[in-house]
């Protein structure tokens, strides 16, 4: 699977009616740690991107999505499983970790 880049609440809604795992990451192009999470989203859509959904939203160009989801820093990820919104994941972290936390 791809990661999609979302900038609307409308594109989002649809990505959301998914039984995968939802990824939803919070980012900006200025953001350095941002960018190093990005690298381990990509790896994570290599080996399960058949079991989980990884949507990108850039804060600078969809801030209302950012507010509504409570984004106070970058990186920020949010996690859906069975359609339940669990606690944010806020910073850097690595594969290994990220995939403990979601799972797989």
């Amino acid at each position: 699977m791809a990661i999609a880049h979302i900038t609307t609440k409308q594109e989002l809604g649809e990505h959301l009616k998914t039984k995968k795992i939802v990824i939803i990451n919070f980012w900006a192009e200025w953001c350095s740690p941002c960018k190093m999470f990005g690298m381990v989203l990509n790896q994570l859509d290599e080996e399960y991107g058949n079991k989980v959904k990884i949507l990108r939203v850039n804060v600078d160009k969809s801030p209302e999505i950012a507010a509504e989801y409570q984004v106070l820093g970058i990186p920020h990820s949010r996690l859906i499983i069975h359609n339940k919104l669990h606690e944010p994941i806020v910073g850097y972290i690595p594969l290994e970790s990220l995939k403990q936390v979601i799972g797989v």
